[in-house]
């Protein structure tokens, strides 16, 4: 059984000229650029058959212009020196994060004039006056987008040692784009930040600054959870059930997870995620090569979440069905697409 699409446009399965997604992120020149330069920023216009699904560079800067609060620039986290922290972090902006602030917004906006090509559920999507955490935030871009567009609390957080962290990308991302722009012509967000180191499965947070040292205030729980390209590592999809059941208020209506991931690591690691949260779509890799405490782990949160919408969305908004397995898929067909989908509690 799969979920069907939620209140999607009818006319969203068509062709279009351009790629709008990625086209809202760009990369300032330096101010004498040099050959590369501008090659590279051209790349999207040049290639226009290969998908771009990840922008900027480790350590340097990009822009994201929102339909509806103008430019955003953005700090890409540092590339870690050490080979094991490049396995942990993403040091860059992801299509998966753009979709996701487009929802946001969208669904979010009393505005006309903010328009999408999705019709975002507003019963899931529309966060003002929310309770949000984002995990393994990188730009944290839709975390930004969330307290711009009224969410009352925003937790923004990475891996404790996460460059995002302790060089502070994370920080000036909101002190630049919420804190010095609230109560400007912008927006008038009176939404509260917090930004925490946070390992997945765990449940306790750190202050961003100090790797281990605790928080002396603990968020409890979130009436959304934002989830944007985290599933590339198997061992760790366990881990973001476990965060999801401990820290999602179910108490709260129609509290749920956003999990957006595109398939450039493949989709049969992102249908592995959706295999444990959900319970469904498991007759082609059931694991059976795991330890008794593995095993263990997984009975205890495999199939307590369902998916109150999955569907999947290409650069240009062009929507289709999650399809667990797709047929003669190749890689840069897979590529241009991420899977957007709802979760719940059971």
């Amino acid at each position: 059984m799969r979920p069907a699409l939620s209140r999607l446009k009818p006319n969203l399965l068509r062709a279009c000229g351009s790629t709008m997604f990625p086209s809202r992120v760009c990369a300032p020149l330096r101010a004498a650029p040099e050959t590369e330069d501008i090659f590279e920023s051209a790349l999207s216009n040049l290639f226009t058959d290969d998908t771009q699904n990840s922008h900027g560079t480790p350590g340097q800067s990009v822009v994201y212009d929102s339909p509806g609060f103008g430019k955003i620039p953005l700090r890409i986290p540092s590339h870690p020196d050490v080979e094991e922290g490049r396995k942990l972090f993403a040091h860059y902006l992801w299509n998966a994060g753009v979709i996701a602030a487009d929802a946001i917004e969208c669904a979010s906006s009393q505005d006309a004039t903010t328009h999408s090509p999705v019709d975002w559920d507003s019963r899931y999507w529309d966060v003002r006056g929310k309770r949000l955490l984002e995990l393994g935030a990188g730009t944290a871009l839709p975390s930004l987008i969330s307290a711009l567009s009224g969410a009352a609390n925003v937790t923004i957080t990475d891996h404790p040692s996460s460059p995002a962290l302790t060089m502070g990308a994370i920080e000036q991302n909101v002190r630049e784009n919420v804190l010095e722009r609230t109560g400007s012509d912008h927006t008038s967000s009176k939404s509260v930040v917090n930004v925490f180191g946070y390992t997945w499965g765990t449940t306790k947070m750190y202050l961003p600054n100090h790797y281990g040292k605790l928080a002396p205030e603990q968020p409890e729980t979130f009436d959304r959870i934002i989830i944007a390209d985290c599933l590339w590592m198997p061992s760790q999809h366990v881990n973001l059930v476990k965060t999801i059941l401990h820290y999602l208020d179910s108490s709260q209506e129609n509290a749920c997870a956003f999990v957006l991931a595109g398939f450039h690591t493949g989709r049969a690691i992102v249908r592995g995620f959706f295999q444990i949260a959900t319970g469904e779509w498991t007759q082609e890799d059931q694991a059976g090569d795991e330890d008794e405490d593995e095993d263990e782990e997984l009975r205890a949160v495999q199939g307590r979440l369902k998916a109150a919408s999955i569907f999947e969305i290409d650069a240009n908004g062009v929507c289709r069905p999650w399809l667990p397995i797709r047929s003669g898929e190749d890689k840069q067909q897979a590529k241009r697409w991420t899977v957007c989908a709802v979760l719940v509690k059971r």
